[in-house]
C-alpha cells in the first residue's frame, strides 16, 4: 500500500457485474459509537484511475481515503456513510482490447500510435457515459430491496480520469460533487502542446475534422463555463481542483489554469483549487487529505 499501515477498519468489496462492466464497490465498517442507523442514506463516490491504470490499482487510493474519512468521522462525529466504486475504464485492466490504443506519441514505432488524440479522448468520453450508467443501474445492485436511499452520487478521479471527471460535471446534472485530480478540462489545450513536441498538426489525420468538431462541441471548455445564468451546466456544482506544480505530463499553467480561473461556479457552488509544490503528476498523499476533507464536508458530514 502506497499510503502504509492504516489503523481505520478494512474495507470491505462487493463485486457486481453491471451490463457486462465488473464494478467493485467498497464500504468501510462503521465503529460502534458513530454506526449509522441501518437504513440511513448513503453517499456513493465514483474513484476514476488513470491511463494504463486498473480498478485494482485503486485499491490503495480507497484505503488512504477511507482512512481520512474514519480519522474524520472519529474527529467530527456522526455523518452519512460512504460507499466507494472503481471500475476499469474502456480498454483498461479487465476491459483490455488493444494495449498500443492507451499509448501516446513516439519516435519509436513499435510504441507509437498516431490515433492517441482519438484514442484518449475516446476512453474518456466512454468513462463519462459509464459513470451516468452505472448511476441508473447501481441502486438496484446495491439495494435490490429499497433497503437504503443514496442521497448522493459523487466523482473524483486522476489523470484520465480526472478528464473524465470535468467530463461528468460538464454533462451529468446528478453529479454535483466532484475532485479532479492532475487533470485538464481542455483537451485542445492538452493536446496541442503534445501534438506541437511532436511536430504533428492539429490535423487530419492525427485529429479527424470530425473529432475536432466533437471537442469544439461537447468539451467542458466548449460549455458556457464563464456564465451566470442556467446556460453554464457548472454553476451550482461544488468542485475541488487539484494538481502539482512541477506537473508535466498535464501542465497546470497551460492545461488547467485558464479554464479553472474562468469557471464560473455561481454564489450556489464552490470552487476550490489546491496546487501542491514540488509535486509533478501523481495521486499524493497531501491531495488524499484535501480530497477526503472536501468529500467528507460537502457530502458527508453535511
Amino acid at each position: 500500500m502506497l499510503f502504509g499501515k492504516k489503523a481505520a477498519p478494512e474495507p470491505t468489496r462487493q463485486t457486481f457485474v453491471v451490463g457486462g462492466i465488473a464494478v467493485n464497490v467498497y464500504a468501510q465498517p462503521q465503529p460502534k459509537a458513530t454506526r449509522a442507523a441501518a437504513d440511513a442514506p448513503v453517499a456513493v463516490m465514483f474513484l476514476l484511475h488513470g491511463r494504463n491504470g486498473s480498478a485494482l490499482k485503486m485499491e490503495e487510493f480507497v484505503w488512504g481515503i477511507f482512512e481520512e474519512v474514519h480519522a474524520l468521522r472519529r474527529k467530527d462525529g456522526e455523518a452519512r456513510e460512504l460507499y466507494i466504486v472503481t471500475f476499469d475504464q474502456r480498454n483498461h485492466g479487465k476491459r483490455m482490447v488493444d494495449k498500443k490504443a492507451n499509448q501516446g506519441w513516439f519516435d519509436d514505432p513499435e510504441q507509437n500510435n498516431d490515433r492517441h488524440a482519438i484514442d484518449m479522448y475516446a476512453i474518456q468520453t466512454g468513462t463519462a457515459q459509464d459513470v451516468s450508467y452505472l448511476i441508473d443501474f447501481l441502486p438496484s445492485y446495491l439495494f435490490p430491496n429499497g433497503e437504503r436511499q443514496i442521497s448522493q452520487f459523487l466523482c473524483v478521479g486522476k489523470s484520465l480520469g480526472g478528464h473524465a471527471t470535468w467530463i461528468v460535471l460538464r454533462n451529468e446534472p446528478r453529479i454535483q460533487v466532484a475532485v479532479p485530480i492532475i487533470a485538464c478540462p481542455d483537451y485542445l489545450a492538452l493536446m496541442t502542446r503534445r501534438a506541437k513536441s511532436h511536430k504533428l498538426p492539429v490535423g487530419p489525420p492525427y485529429f479527424p475534422q470530425s473529432l475536432l468538431d466533437l471537442i469544439r462541441r461537447a468539451d467542458p471548455a466548449a460549455a458556457p463555463y464563464t456564465a451566470a445564468d442556467a446556460s453554464n451546466p457548472f454553476l451550482g456544482k461544488k468542485i475541488l481542483v487539484l494538481a502539482g506544480a512541477d506537473d508535466k505530463k498535464v501542465p497546470w499553467e497551460t492545461a488547467a489554469r485558464p479554464f479553472v480561473e474562468g469557471l464560473n461556479v455561481g454564489p450556489g457552488g464552490v470552487k476550490e483549487v489546491v496546487v501542491e509544490r514540488g509535486v509533478g503528476h501523481e495521486f499524493s498523499p497531501a491531495m488524499m487529505k484535501e480530497c477526503a476533507r472536501f468529500v467528507w464536508k460537502h457530502a458527508l458530514g453535511a
